[in-house]
């Protein structure tokens, strides 16, 4: 096996020593060709790209955009494709050809994306969805083999977009001075743990499930790691099934994604313990693997796989080796059941703004505090009247925000309420301009407040200041039914009283509304309460709320939507108005399988792009019924 530390030290001197550009990065990242850039799989063989095969593409597709479209120069240009290989291909290719990549975040309304394409005057987007306003570019028609030292002449910047949740237009530019200062980073991260350079079987595998037109997911999953020449692995769907087959199928290693999939993973295994009637046992195991990898600080996590073999069979298998979280808050008890299965999970920190600037890089009682750890070696933090504020080398100094460019000079406003600790551990307690002053003058945080609640059969929910009162507002499905969401009301009613009275609750609502914006991973209380005040959210009481009315549906489709479901959750029976999530207690990567399924038997295509939810086994069946009618 290669010497890991050498290839590091070896990589990082190079860009060190380098003009710090994106033509040096993309230099010394594709520098051994034999190595594999990436995997993917077709459901039963695996196939391999190696770093040379990507390079021969990226050029020829470079080259294409040259011969073919003479009036792109310096311009920025749109990738418009979904997270796979091919998307990496555009990216360093749309460089290359002396151009600049933009990083369209396709969760984005469409006429949102293309008010942030107009701004930066891109004529072309290249990818393979023609739904946007620039012209698109097919990959097929740049087939054009590159001439022998043909004189490229790299371009050096590209941008993004946040997650847009109050939809604001603010464009995020980062150089390669910038970037290059974000990878330089992991030489001090793999000295001061260890863990995050472990491979399996001599390789290490980076689970691509982030988008990658989201810093998360282009800096931490791509960037880091494939600059030290390790490979990628690429999921054909997101159904549930599909991410844990490949995770075992590829011996995936490191796995990066946000608290959402990190709750449900966690969510899922609880509901099969309960389902066992394990409950006690799994917890004595928890307790004792905790303990193991506090002891044990080189192997505990592969005592505690071993442990808890039963359940990790089932979910990652022995290969994952490193795992952060990251994008919002993550529960505590997530951080517990994940660690305590073996799997070494971090909590991170970053924004589009300032990319990725800290992960808790300690042992296993550091990482279950749910701090964020210490600032990297190109940042600094700095906390000013509760709100941290970021400085560094590494951040972006320019943005374009409602049309007009800003430059960066100084420490950035997070607007996030933080602490530090005595051993300079960093932690997030909210957002400053969510803060609720109770009656007797005490600064509420409502995101430290929600942590507070487990409310396992709403979509999600949001504590904040409403008309001038400390509210719950809780998103419901449609055919939710009167039982469970009193159930849900006597639950909030009994986690309150545990509290201190100045931390009431004061008004509990309903909803059968979106409450969280589709690009968004977790809910905005600015953009809550612009969707309340247009009246685009519609609230009602428990004593509000109407009994759900039965409707006719095809009974056929219906019978075998019904028995699909049951399949889907591995029970006996299941009613035509029982919601997937509350009453039946599934989890979402259950959800994607079934829809994957019922997609396929019927020939249809019912997606994940819209407001269209459809939980229940008569939603589904009205949804099917319509499309194959058309």
């Amino acid at each position: 096996m290669e010497n890991v530390n050498k290839v590091v030290d070896t990589r990082c001197t190079a860009l060190v020593k380098s003009s710090h550009s994106f033509s040096d990065i993309f230099n010394v990242m594709f520098s051994k060709g034999d190595y594999i850039f990436a995997e993917y799989n077709d459901g039963y063989r695996i196939y391999s790209i190696t770093f040379n095969e990507a390079l021969t593409k990226i050029k020829n597709i470079a080259y294409s955009i040259n011969q073919k479209y003479k009036d792109l120069k310096d311009q920025y240009i749109g990738i418009a494709i979904e997270s796979s290989y091919e998307w990496i291909y555009i990216f360093w290719a749309i460089l290359l050809s002396g151009n600049k990549p933009y990083l369209i975040n396709l969760r984005h309304p469409k006429d949102f994306v293309n008010e942030l394409l107009k701004s930066l005057e891109i004529k072309y987007n290249i990818g393979n969805l023609d739904i946007y306003d620039a012209d698109l570019i097919s990959l097929d028609s740049l087939d054009l083999e590159c001439e022998k030292n043909y004189p490229f002449n790299f371009a050096n910047e590209m941008a993004l977009s946040t997650s847009a949740t109050t939809l604001k237009e603010k464009i995020i530019f980062y150089n390669g001075e910038e970037i290059t200062n974000q990878i330089l980073n992991c030489k001090k991260i793999l000295k001061e743990n260890k863990q995050i350079k472990k491979h399996y079987k001599e390789r290490l595998k980076q689970l691509v499930f982030l988008p990658l037109y989201h810093i998360f997911g282009f800096m931490a999953t791509y960037m880091w790691f494939s600059f030290f020449g390790r490979t990628m692995v690429f999921l054909s769907d997101y159904s549930s099934n599909t991410i844990l087959r490949t995770i075992r199928k590829h011996e995936v290693t490191h796995i990066f994604a946000v608290p959402l999939f990190w709750d449900t993973i966690s969510r899922g295994v609880m509901k099969k313990v309960h389902e066992k009637k394990m409950d006690k046992k799994f917890e004595k195991g928890i307790q004792l693997s905790l303990k193991l990898q506090n002891r044990f600080k080189n192997k505990g996590d592969k005592y505690a796989k071993r442990l808890m073999k039963d359940v990790t069979k089932e979910l990652f298998g022995d290969s994952v080796l490193f795992c952060i979280s990251g994008g919002s808050y993550i529960k505590d008890e997530t951080l517990r059941i994940i660690n305590g299965l073996g799997y070494p999970l971090y909590n991170g920190y970053g924004m589009s703004e300032i990319g990725i600037t800290s992960v808790e890089l300690g042992n296993i009682k550091d990482r279950l505090k749910n701090s964020i750890g210490h600032p990297f070696e190109s940042i600094q933090y700095e906390i000013k009247d509760n709100v941290l504020h970021v400085y560094g080398t590494s951040i972006s100094h320019k943005m374009k925000i409602n049309g007009e460019y800003v430059y960066n000079k100084d420490f950035f406003n997070t607007m996030d309420l933080a602490h530090k600790n005595e051993e300079g551990r960093f932690y997030i307690e909210g957002r400053k301009d969510d803060l609720f002053i109770g009656a007797n003058g005490e600064n509420i945080s409502p995101d430290l407040l929600e942590k507070e609640y487990s409310l396992d059969k709403a979509i999600r929910f949001s504590i904040l200041n409403y008309q001038n009162q400390l509210t719950m507002i809780i998103q419901i499905e449609s055919y939710t039914s009167k039982d469970i969401v009193k159930r849900i009301y006597d639950k909030v009613l009994d986690t309150t009283k545990k509290l201190d009275s100045s931390h009431y609750v004061s008004k509990i609502y309903f909803t059968y509304d979106e409450i969280q914006a589709k690009t968004a991973i977790k809910v905005s209380r600015q953009y809550l309460l612009k969707k309340l005040e247009a009246g685009e959210v519609k609230l009602f009481s428990l004593d509000e709320m109407k009994e759900n009315v039965k409707e006719e549906v095809n009974q056929d489709i219906l019978a075998i939507v019904k028995e699909e479901m049951a399949k889907a959750l591995g029970i006996s029976e299941v009613k035509e108005n029982q919601n997937f999530f509350f009453d039946l207690e599934g989890n979402s990567l259950d959800y994607f399988s079934l829809i994957s399924t019922l997609n396929e038997k019927f020939n249809i295509t019912i997606t994940f792009e819209d407001n269209k939810n459809y939980y229940t086994a008569i939603e589904l069946a009205k949804e099917i019924e319509r499309q194959v009618s058309l």
